[in-house]
């Protein structure tokens, strides 16, 4: 048994009881460092990545006293590397100066009253096992103690299948909900701001001091935590033992609750391998298993033209398809083991073509095309664009009210049946046949303006702004679905209403569309207000009623993040059941 300091073993298992030493009072002084905890372990080890246990690096273990915990210390330098600018010197002068670098980087563990943190320095993070790290600490400190009027900076994820990263920064601070992070909680990833002025934590840095007798906390808040915390030993366990503290007993602040509704599985959590096999077996078809998969479109597919064929190879099996089903996806994997199933459909591909066989991605791994939902006895998880979710059971409730919302508020007019539309040669009715019908006996209170797109800067390719532009400038936006097609369609339908609202929230980009308008109904556009007057989801469902409880699971996220967004912008929407 490896033995540290004062007799502990390598385990740093002692008794967690503060001593006299913890209580003495430590300096004031303290210095801003990155902070992570750890879980799943009590032994320190443990928590060191396993690369750095090996005896061939440059890096030192040694067991230490952290005031009088038990702690562990990482340190060493990185693999030297070449420096970027080389190479543009040696193409300016000819000479190849091979200057590299090396950094130096620490971690300090320690195990304060059984939970355990690490304090890193430099590239410090990297001697952490990955697996250890709680994703979650960040921002669960954050909900309790951020003033929500004080964020300086928010980067989130939004939880839909137009999966989108965005960052906004305000040094000045502003409030939370001035960013757009609406309450149908988008996944937060970073968070810089203030902690609240009156916050009752007794933190070093928050003593009075002679030079500044008011100091503040700023919290970057992101998997860690990065703060100013004690320069000595006692006073960085005082400064633990009071987060952990305020995570055991502090309330999260209402106003920023829903940022724990959805939180991402990180790729070493122990649970992606029982999610990725439940999905396997839900696409070979067991039916015993708890859970549900689909197509759905990825985040690239969501703005232009809509997809008219798909192309691509998986496990070997060529694809090409004008209608993508789950049995594309999951014949080629039916002879392959489960526990590699989804690793084809990673290193698979499918690429989706207009109409004028163009593409709007390179490659896109197949297994951006399916999503999935499994229960699992620690919650609910949905896979979107190739990443894992857990839900929490608040999310779950707010996405189902706002859907029985929508649909609870339909135009003011109804659409014609589906069936009222005349077939086309081979005696089907498609979308484009249904549009072209309603322009023509809805008494010229519809244009028909399907595949009629707007093109922008930020939209070279165009974006369909609606399939018909109905009373009221609102925005109708048409999809027949069933059950053979999933949600996918849907998942578009809502995606493409979000994307097209927002852009005209710019006056030139509906100045673009009116002229759009024009070219189909002069006096129209003419009439034309300054903005959208709404948005419609005009559905018709083939198999079954269209109802709040038949819409597709993967689908209902996507439509609470259009409802949210718009109805922020003061942009009504409506859902259209068409029979």
């Amino acid at each position: 048994m490896t033995t540290g300091p004062n007799g502990t073993d390598h385990h740093g298992v002692e008794s967690n009881s503060p001593s006299d030493d913890d209580q003495a009072e430590p300096s004031a002084e303290t210095r801003r460092v990155s902070l992570y905890q750890l879980t799943g372990t009590s032994d320190l080890r443990e928590c060191v990545a396993p690369k750095v246990l090996e005896e061939d690096n440059e890096f030192e273990v040694e067991f230490v006293r952290v005031g009088n915990r038990p702690g562990l210390l990482v340190h060493g330098w990185s693999e030297p590397e070449e420096i970027g600018w080389n190479s543009m010197v040696h193409t300016l002068t000819g000479v190849d100066l091979g200057y590299e670098r090396r950094v130096a980087s620490a971690a300090v563990f320690v195990d304060v009253d059984g939970t355990i943190y690490v304090v890193t320095f430099n590239h410090g993070w990297r001697l952490i096992r990955d697996s250890r790290v709680n994703r979650a600490f960040g921002i669960d400190f954050a909900v309790r103690v951020v003033d929500d009027d004080e964020i300086q900076q928010l980067t989130r994820w939004a939880l839909s299948s137009k999966s989108r990263v965005d960052r906004n920064a305000v040094p000045s601070g502003q409030g939370l909900w001035s960013f757009g992070l609406r309450e149908h909680a988008e996944l937060v990833r970073e968070l810089v701001a203030k902690a609240r002025a009156d916050l009752p934590v007794q933190l070093t840095h928050l003593r009075p001091k002679p030079h500044r007798r008011n100091p503040w906390l700023r919290l970057e808040c992101r998997d860690g935590l990065k703060l100013p915390l004690s320069v000595e030993g006692t006073g960085l366990v005082a400064d633990l033992r009071e987060i952990n503290k305020v995570l055991a007993e502090y309330p999260v602040v209402d106003a920023l609750a829903p940022l724990q509704w959805v939180k991402r599985v990180p790729a070493g959590d122990e649970r992606r391998e029982v999610l990725e096999l439940a999905v396997a077996e839900l696409l070979a078809g067991n039916g015993t298993i708890g859970g549900e998969v689909g197509i759905s479109y990825p985040a690239k597919y969501f703005e232009g033209p809509d997809v008219h064929c798909y192309r691509g190879s998986i496990n070997g099996t060529v694809i090409d398809t004008d209608e993508l089903t789950l049995e594309h996806i999951s014949r080629p994997l039916h002879l392959a083991p489960p526990q590699t199933r989804l690793s084809s459909l990673r290193s698979g591909h499918i690429d989706g073509y207009d109409e004028h066989g163009k593409s709007s991605s390179d490659g896109m791994s197949a297994l951006q095309w399916i999503a999935a939902e499994v229960n699992l006895n620690q919650g609910r998880h949905i896979l979107l664009d190739g990443e894992w979710f857990a839900l929490g059971e608040e999310y779950v409730s707010h996405v189902d009210s706002v859907v029985r919302k929508a649909f609870a508020s339909p135009p003011p007019w109804s659409l014609p049946a589906w069936n009222d539309a005349p077939p086309n040669k081979d005696g089907k009715i498609h979308e484009d046949d249904y549009n072209k019908h309603v322009a023509n006996t809805g008494k010229k209170r519809f244009v028909c303006m399907d595949k009629k797109l707007v093109t922008t800067r930020a939209h070279p390719r165009g974006f369909e702004a609606c399939d018909l532009l109905g009373p009221g400038d609102s925005l109708v936006h048409v999809k027949r679905t069933s059950s053979s097609t999933g949600s996918s369609p849907l998942s578009h339908l809502f995606a493409q209403g979000l994307v097209a609202a927002e852009s005209f929230t710019n006056a030139d980009t509906w100045e673009k569309f009116r002229q759009l308008v024009a070219k189909q109904n002069p006096a129209r556009a003419q009439k034309m207000g300054p903005r959208p007057g709404s948005v419609v989801f005009a559905i018709h469902r083939s198999d079954k009623p269209l109802t709040a409880d038949s819409l597709f699971t993967f689908a209902r996220s996507t439509l609470v993040s259009a409802w949210n967004t718009l109805t922020t912008y003061g942009i009504p929407v409506h859902v259209a059941v068409i029979n």
